[in-house]
């Protein structure tokens, strides 16, 4: 053991030494012991930079200090930066409309998200609103309801609704084309805080005079259907046993009487008396089904297919909706259609007694 340490102690020393004889040397001049002093000199400079350049290597290549994301959705973006820049976290806005107006200048979104742990300084994306799309209501009066609605889902196609047409729709009568919108509640530039309820008052149009009531006594129901279709007259049609007297598949009564003034929603009774029953291809039966109460009247028809695929109109007219109720007399399989403004509503077969 003695052996080993005298050994590395006779190194050092021998090291010493020539480090002392290559600074001093042993009978050189002076000018040479100080080049030999200056070169050792910028040989420890350039080690200690190197070593000094390995460290920050090495210390980068370990990773800068880990920090957690904080969350700060639904937070004023003055907040956000302060609690990011608390954690050595640099914020880096982007800003779009939100559905919600109460959110404008707040956080909505925030990328990475809370909880994620990553080092310090890295970025975080704030997604800041800038208020909603539309904030204040716009003024509809003068307006035609149907263009109004296209409007306002064409508005918030991409975004949660903030106004919606409250239902059902008050309709009255004025000399504004009908389908105008007359009055709205909230009115036009009233502020948009969240969801709202638009109220709409919309013209039906001109009121039309009352008119003198025709009579449909006496005449087939095919000719009654006729004329009512004709005269845009809303009826209901009902099928009785006969009296004495009476002719089968003629009208025998209606309500209101002949010669009432009535207005133009007066919906018109009409009975008939049962037709005969025939060994033929003919059927008798009534055509029944309940539409909305439109608003406006609409075009309204009714057609029978045969069962060769042959199509007849048997009336066209204009109508309010509501009970639709006709009697008929088609072929055995035919199928009567009912359409409104040309498009299919109700459909029904007919059955065979």
């Amino acid at each position: 053991m003695s052996f080993f340490r005298d050994s590395f102690t006779s190194k050092i020393t021998t090291a010493a030494k020539g480090v002392f004889v290559f600074i001093f040397g042993g009978g050189e001049s002076e000018e040479s012991r100080w080049l030999r002093i200056l070169i050792l000199v910028g040989a420890l400079t350039v080690g200690l930079l190197v070593v000094a350049g390995l460290s920050a290597f090495f210390l980068t290549l370990q990773g800068e200090e880990q920090t957690m994301v904080p969350n700060i959705r639904e937070m004023d973006i003055v907040e956000a930066i302060i609690d990011l820049q608390e954690k050595n976290l640099v914020p880096h806005l982007q800003v779009r409309y939100s559905s919600d107006p109460s959110m404008k200048g707040k956080v909505i979104d925030q990328r990475p998200a809370a909880g994620s742990s990553v080092k310090a300084g890295k970025r975080v994306t704030l997604i800041v609103s800038q208020g909603s799309i539309v904030n204040t209501v716009e003024n509809f009066v003068g307006r035609n309801l149907n263009d109004v609605r296209t409007h306002l889902q064409t508005l918030f196609a991409t975004y949660e609704p903030l106004l919606r047409i409250q239902e059902p729709v008050t309709y009255v009568f004025n000399k504004a084309p009908a389908q105008t919108i007359l009055e709205q509640k909230p009115e036009g530039g009233a502020p948009l805080t969240g969801l709202t309820d638009l109220v709409l008052i919309v013209s039906r149009g001109p009121e039309t005079p009352s008119v003198k009531l025709a009579s449909y006594l006496g005449i087939t129901f095919q000719q009654a259907v006729t004329l009512l279709a004709r005269n845009n007259v809303p009826f209901v049609f009902s099928v009785s046993e006969r009296s004495p007297g009476q002719t089968p598949g003629f009208v025998v009564s209606q309500t209101p009487a002949p010669g009432t003034d009535v207005g133009p929603d007066t919906r018109l009774e009409l009975h008939i008396a049962a037709p005969e029953k025939t060994s033929g291809k003919l059927v008798f039966g009534m055509f029944q089904c309940s539409l909305p109460a439109y608003p406006v009247w609409i075009d309204m028809k009714l057609e029978a297919q045969s069962p060769a695929g042959e199509r007849r109109v048997i009336f066209t007219m204009k109508h309010p909706g509501g009970l639709v109720s006709v009697p008929y007399s088609e072929e055995a399989g035919s199928t009567l259609i009912l359409s409104v403004f040309n498009k299919e509503v109700y459909r029904d077969t007919v059955i065979a007694n």
